[in-house]
């Protein structure tokens, strides 16, 4: 039985056995001992780089990457919010729910590329400044375990049956969760902004 368990979700048990590699790593402060190499790079991202070049000497060519990547992460946000609550029977009840999750991932992975070429520009602008933000290593945490359990767990899932077939109970807890991830994703970039 385990081994047709482990053979059937080896996708979910490989990101819960990253996410379990991550906490150990915080707990015996791995990050903290590479975090302080990391300076050099963001310096260098924001005075050496052509990104943080243009970052920072263009403010307007700054600020139309930025209104990309706010659009972006609202685009993600929406795609979200359609999917996870089209699962939870709130939203679109007369269209199948695979037909609501198959047609927004498409647009999902195309914002999410966008959103993270985007932050990169974002960052490489102010790299000095995010370095030390701590809110900034949240929502790249975050950012990373959104992205993993989109790709390896959640979509993986649902497209392995009809949604029918699916235990209802595993569908509310798929959308309960992506909608947590991703708003902890946006709640902390909006943080960024305001410090």
């Amino acid at each position: 039985m385990f081994s047709t368990l482990l053979g059937q979700y080896s996708r979910s048990f490989t990101v819960l056995l990253v996410a379990i590699v991550v906490v150990l790593l915080e707990v015996f402060g791995v990050r903290s001992a590479i975090y302080p190499g990391l300076l050099p790079y963001f310096e260098w991202i924001k005075y050496s780089s052509w990104i943080g070049i243009i970052g920072t000497t263009y403010g307007s060519i700054y600020a139309t990457v930025e209104a990309a990547h706010l659009l972006s992460m609202a685009t993600i946000g929406g795609l979200v919010l359609a999917t996870d609550l089209r699962l939870l029977g709130v939203l679109l009840r007369d269209v199948p729910s695979e037909t609501v999750t198959r047609g927004t991932h498409k647009a999902f992975s195309i914002a999410l590329t966008v959103a993270i070429l985007t932050g990169i520009f974002c960052a490489a602008g102010v790299g000095d400044k995010v370095y030390y933000m701590e809110v900034f290593w949240i929502k790249m945490l975050v950012l990373l375990t959104g992205a993993c359990f989109m790709y390896f767990i959640k979509q993986p899932l649902l497209n392995s049956k009809p949604h029918s077939e699916i235990n209802p109970w595993l569908i509310r807890l798929l959308a309960v969760t992506s909608i947590l991830i991703w708003f902890t994703v946006a709640a902390t970039g909006r943080w960024i902004g305001f410090s």
